[in-house]
């Protein structure tokens, strides 16, 4: 049946008003009731034997042709409860596998009538289903519309399939041969394991097996509620240096994924993927992403990417010619089922020419002379069109759980709050995550309602006030990000995004906010940022114990009247906690108490007034700690060989010492404090040799005098030395002479500055003598090498190779020789 045109029959020209067009699209399709909560429909008895599976001789008996049953209509009674959902065993699915049943295709599949049946431990057959929300195969019964059995998934070795959740039919006990290439040769023996039974050495994870040790990454994507699964992993894997210990697919490299099963015995572990193929690589995981840090919604993997045959192909461009074979993969992989594959291309083939007129008539509607109004409608319209088709390309691709769920599109809607929005009544389903930018007209919730499966809305000077009217229109969301936008809320409605039920993530970024921000009642949220709001006080609800102990990301950056720190007892699950830019002048309650967040990995607390380290004794999860421009005088208690584990920023505070069993290792930044003790100088030299990196450095001088190397110069050598420094000062070498200048800052000027001046005098003369190649080399070391220690130390190096009997100076005192008696 053809699309039918909208009841209003116009379009409008050059005009605010664009109304809303409006059709029935079950007049164009078949209708399909919805399954009942057991996934059998409401009006079909569930233990008719018509409907059943049959013994051998007729695999499905639900296929044969049945004769129509005669349906009398009632009213449905409102006060009786819908049934509880009853969870059946994967043997309530499980048939008698019959003689003459086409054998398993390469995927495990027996293909009969249109329907795909696997075979299962034990010698039975299941049917089974893609599951439209997840993407996993579930058994099915025959008389389902959609399945609700078991999540099933295939082992590639023994081609039988098993439930997700059967733990024990995925491991199997680890060989001596499948460890070889995974040893570290550490000796770890006298190391006792955590309760997860990995061992922590030297910021890395390890597991011991028949007194071998081996790193680990722990792969989160793999990893259930009920069991933890690691990687075994060569130290030169890509991803061995990973200062989250974290595994990471896009690296690539070989793994072995293990577990430990009841008996506390590691084994190997089959991770399961959609469809039940293997997964080689889980999917990415990237804890410190600003925008989703918590929340699942990492790219492929490449065991999981869909690739869809000619066949499938074929039947994409069949109905739109110019998808290429990447459109029709990524529908394939969102639509992995034939059946419904095929459904979905024939709706959005029947519904693409009236979205096309509506997308037409709006670019046309503008009859003003602006050129640039112009190319922004046919954007928009070319974006609505493309990805109504899934014809998206890589950087609009949105990923959740390793798996394309859709696209994101952006929206620009001009600076003129005049001009009509791309309201169409063809909704966009491909779209689940949707950018607004500009100023916006009356109709903003119609353009919302457009989108029925966005998950994500992110916003960027769009009118707050008439954005936070429409966010009851948005039941299903779950990411809200708002940019600059003035959100005036009244003091009666403080509760202004309770409405968001599924929120687990709002950011609100350079907004102004008044009088106050309120999360009272967002027991879903998980991610909470008001960065650069000018917030006066704390969100109201944070002390709620039903947010509070939810929340993983507090992230209240850059509030300068924010005084009062929050009270973080009751926040078990927190990750990051950032309170930098503020006024707070107190660590928060209950951090580091055994009773607080105890999982925290990112803590920052800088440029506060914060006057006492706080103390991360109870944190042993910390991976980055920044209290750096405060005024604490002393290092925080709890710091070891492991905590924190990538990063310690200290800077430009009022520390004077260093504990002995502080180990200064890489990741640690002691940059302008005050230290001042020859022994903690050359601690922190040996600290520089060990990591190559500078751990403390003192504050910055802007001159380029020369002052500092003439210390004890005798007089007749400083006119020499005096036009040999002039000669350099120059615009060729000023970059490098000002490297040179931060030799300053380095703890050898403090406690070996004799020894210092002479390899620097050295180097200058020696520079002003080499040949122009020689000095392009040594010129470029100096500029790019970040560490000005560690600089000199190059640039010596690289004379030797110019000059094989150049000597440099010892880059320290040479021990003095015994005298003679």
């Amino acid at each position: 049946m053809p699309v039918k045109p909208p009841r209003s029959g116009s379009t409008s020209v050059d005009t605010d008003v664009h109304p809303a067009m409006t059709r029935r699209l079950d007049k164009d399709f078949a209708l399909v009731r919805t399954p009942d909560l057991n996934g059998t429909a409401p009006w079909v008895r569930g233990d008719d034997p018509k409907l059943r599976g049959s013994l051998p001789g007729d695999v499905v008996g639900a296929d044969r042709t049945l004769p129509t049953p005669m349906v009398e209509v009632r009213p449905a009674p409102h006060t009786n409860p819908s049934p509880p959902v009853i969870a059946r065993s994967l043997d309530s699915y499980a048939m008698r596998s019959p003689a003459g049943l086409p054998a398993a295709d390469g995927d495990g599949f027996r293909l009969y009538k249109k329907r795909q049946y696997v075979d299962v431990s034990g010698g039975g057959i299941v049917l089974v289903g893609v599951d439209p929300d997840s993407g996993f195969y579930r058994a099915r019964l025959p008389s389902e519309l959609l399945p609700t059995g078991p999540w099933m998934l295939r082992d590639s070795r023994s081609g039988l399939w098993h439930p997700h959740n059967d733990f024990n039919a995925r491991t199997d006990p680890l060989t001596a041969a499948g460890l070889q290439g995974f040893r570290s040769g550490l000796d770890l023996s006298g190391v006792a394991p955590g309760s997860d039974g990995v061992v922590r050495h030297a910021g890395k994870l390890y597991v011991v097996i028949d007194q071998q040790a081996y790193q680990v990454l722990q792969d989160l994507a793999a990893s259930r509620p009920e069991y933890k699964v690691w990687r075994l992993v060569d130290p030169s894997h890509p991803g061995a240096t990973d200062s989250a210990n974290i595994y990471r697919a896009s690296l690539g490299g070989e793994t072995l994924a293990i577990t430990r099963n009841e008996r506390n015995t590691w084994v190997s572990i089959l991770p399961g993927l959609r469809g039940g193929m293997q997964r080689n690589e889980a999917a990415g995981a990237n804890p410190f992403n600003f925008h989703r840090p918590w929340l699942t919604d990492s790219g492929p993997s490449r065991g999981q990417a869909v690739v869809a045959d000619a066949t499938t192909r074929a039947q994409v461009k069949r109905y739109f010619a110019d998808s290429t074979d990447q459109h029709a993969d990524d529908f394939i992989a969102r639509f992995a089922e034939a059946g419904a594959a095929e459904v979905e291309l024939k709706r959005l083939q029947l519904e693409f020419p009236q979205l096309n007129r509506e997308v037409t008539a709006w670019e046309t509607a503008y009859r003003g002379d602006s050129s640039a109004e112009r190319i922004r409608r046919l954007a928009i319209g070319a974006s609505v069109r493309r990805l109504f088709k899934w014809q998206g390309d890589s950087s609009e691709k949105v990923y959740r759980d390793g798996r394309l769920i859709g696209f994101r599109l952006k929206l620009d809607l001009g600076a003129r709050g005049n001009f009509a929005l791309p309201v169409f009544s063809t909704r966009l389903g491909s779209v689940v995550s949707l950018g607004l930018e500009g100023r916006t007209s009356r109709n903003l919730g119609d353009l919302l309602s457009m989108f029925p499966r966005m998950d994500t809305l992110q916003t960027r000077r769009i009118d707050g006030q008439k954005l936070l009217a429409q966010l009851d229109k948005l039941p299903q969301l779950r990411v809200l990000e708002i940019r600059e936008s003035s959100l005036l809320l009244s003091s009666t409605g403080l509760d202004h995004f309770a409405t968001l039920t599924g929120l687990e993530e709002l950011s609100l970024i350079n907004c102004g906010i008044w009088p106050d921000l309120s999360v009272r009642g967002m027991t879903g949220l998980r991610v909470l940022r008001a960065r650069s709001c000018g917030l006066l006080r704390l969100p109201f609800g944070l002390d709620e114990v039903a947010v509070a102990s939810r929340l993983q990301v507090l992230d209240l950056y850059h509030n300068p009247e924010l005084r009062h720190p929050p009270d973080v007892t009751q926040m078990s699950e927190l990750r990051v906690l950032d309170l930098s830019h503020t006024r707070i002048s107190a660590p928060p309650p209950g951090l580091g108490m055994q009773s607080g967040p105890s999982r925290l990995q990112v803590l920052n607390l800088s440029s506060t007034p914060l006057a006492v380290a706080p103390s991360l004794s109870a944190m042993s999860a910390l991976l980055e700690v920044d209290l750096s421009h405060t005024a604490i005088k002393t290092f925080p208690d709890g710091v070891n060989s492991e905590v924190p584990r990538a990063r310690l920023d200290l800077s430009y505070t009022r520390i004077e010492s260093i504990p002995e069993a502080v180990e200064l290792r890489e990741g640690f930044n002691l940059t302008g404090t005050l230290i001042s003790d020859p022994v903690y100088f050359r601690r922190l030299i040996a600290a520089r040799r060990q990591t190559g990196t500078d751990i403390w450095l003192g504050r910055a001088s802007s001159h380029l005098v020369m002052d500092h190397w003439m210390h004890n110069v005798p007089q007749a050598q400083r006119a020499a030395r005096i036009s040999l420094w002039d000669s350099l000062i120059d615009q060729t070498n000023v970059a490098m002479m000002g490297k040179i200048r931060e030799l300053v800052r380095t703890p050898e000027f403090q406690v070996e500055r004799p020894l210092l001046q002479r390899r620097v005098w050295a180097f200058l003369k020696h520079f002003q003598k080499a040949s122009l190649g020689e000095q392009d080399a040594l010129r470029d070391i100096a500029i790019t090498e970040s560490s000005p220690g560690k600089m000199l130390e190059r640039l010596e190096e690289e004379m030797t190779k110019f000059d094989s009997t150049w000597q440099h100076q010892p880059p320290h005192h040479l021990p003095k020789r015994p005298r003679l008696a």
